[in-house]
Formats: structure tokens, sequence, C-alpha cells
């Protein structure tokens, strides 16, 4: 076994193991998923480099997770929910805006093993 696959595989067990501990549930945000998924692919095609379209993908993947985090940002505080004042609807907004971050880094990470370049 590759030492990449074995790096991915820690990784992966560090970090599924701390969304364990807080619950699943939080981590599940399809449109976020859908965001920086479909940024990341635009991204490698804009690129234009079959050879490096992998890691490509991993770069757009961490691009769009800091652009969803902006964007949910500035809707938060635009007052796009009318959630001013009820920590509550704030405190979840924050997390859906930072489950794009999350999603990037996951994918730059699994890029990182089929990347065939390295």
């Amino acid at each position: 076994m590759s030492s990449k696959y074995i790096g991915l595989f820690i990784c992966m067990f560090i970090i599924i193991g701390a969304m364990s501990h807080v619950g699943f549930s939080y981590y599940n945000d399809l449109q976020s998923f859908l965001f920086v998924s479909g940024g990341s692919f635009g991204y490698a095609l804009l690129k234009n480099q079959k050879n490096k379209f992998i890691i490509n993908c991993g770069n757009g993947a961490v691009y769009f997770g800091w652009f969803g985090s902006l964007i949910g940002l500035i809707a938060l505080t635009a007052g796009r929910s009318n959630n001013w004042g009820d920590i509550e609807k704030t405190g979840i907004a924050l997390s859906i805006l930072m489950l794009t971050l999350f999603y990037g880094y996951i994918i730059k990470l699994i890029s990182l093993v089929f990347n065939k370049s390295s």
C-alpha cells in the first residue's frame, strides 16, 4: 500500500473521529458541497491542463471553499436571513458558511492521493 493512501487514511480517521464526537449531522449540507465540488471541477477545466486535472480540482475546491465562506459571511452580515440578535440563527448560519471550507479542504486532501505528477 502506498504511503499516500496510508497518509490519507490517517488524516480521514482523525477528521472522522472529530466529526463523530460532535455529530455527523452538523457536517451535511448538499448546497455547500455542490458549490465546492462544482467550482472545483470548473476551476480544473478553466486551468485547461489535462496532466494536472486532479491537482487543479483540489486547488479549485479550496478556492471555492473560501468563496462559499465569503458569500455566506456577506449574506450573514447583510441580514439576509434576519438573524441579527438571535444567537441561535447566527450560530447555525456560521456553521453552514464554514462547511464550504471544510468540504474544500477534504477534497484537496483526497486530490493529493490521486495526483499523478508526484
